[in-house]
């Protein structure tokens, strides 16, 4: 049963929280890609590296021969290392970061913060406002060139699933603060 907001609670019971879903799409591929070049990008210098050193060990290169040798080999690694992971990226994230985005729901639901969303399984999670500690927005340098915020919640009980994170959330602050004042109203309803 949800909780009927009280004489001083102005909040309506059932209030929709907006994503800012295009820019949130964006930067989940950006990071994601990037997380995909970054990871490789190790295995593709090492492997560089190896085929560099092979070649100079079978020609007998010096000074700044087996230098140039070595800058050709690690690039080809990295070309190659790269190449890989925009295939792997396209093969396994490109989709998922679409779904994400377009699938992200928060609602506020009388005492409750419902989330909902889907990547490769579906999520919907109530969250009692009593047990949200902390409200706190969030951005990086990547969220930053993308124009979004994310609004972090704490929960109790601690653990990996105590943090909440919402990315994309249209005017972060104000939704913060609403969000805070909402839980102060609600949290023993």
């Amino acid at each position: 049963m949800i909780a009927e907001p009280s004489m001083k609670d102005t909040y309506p019971s059932t209030l929709t929280i907006e994503v800012d879903r295009i820019p949130l799409r964006n930067y989940l591929r950006a990071s994601r890609l990037l997380l995909w070049i970054l990871s490789l990008s190790f295995f593709g210098v090492m492997l560089g590296l190896a085929a560099g050193t092979g070649y100079l060990e079978r020609n007998d290169l010096k000074g700044t021969d087996a230098i140039l040798g070595v800058i050709k080999g690690v690039t080809a690694g990295l070309g190659i290392s790269w190449a890989i992971a925009l295939t792997v990226y396209y093969i396994f994230s490109h989709r998922g970061t679409s779904r994400y985005a377009n699938s992200l729901e928060v609602t506020v639901e009388g005492a409750f913060l419902r989330i909902r969303q889907h990547t490769t399984a579906r999520t919907d999670r109530k969250l009692h406002f009593r047990s949200i500690v902390d409200y706190a927005t969030y951005q990086d340098a990547l969220m930053r060139r993308f124009g979004i915020h994310a609004l972090h919640m704490m929960t109790t009980g601690g653990g990996p699933g105590s943090l909440v994170v919402i990315p994309a959330v249209k005017n972060c602050e104000e939704v913060r603060d609403m969000l805070s004042e909402i839980d102060r109203l609600r949290e023993n309803g």
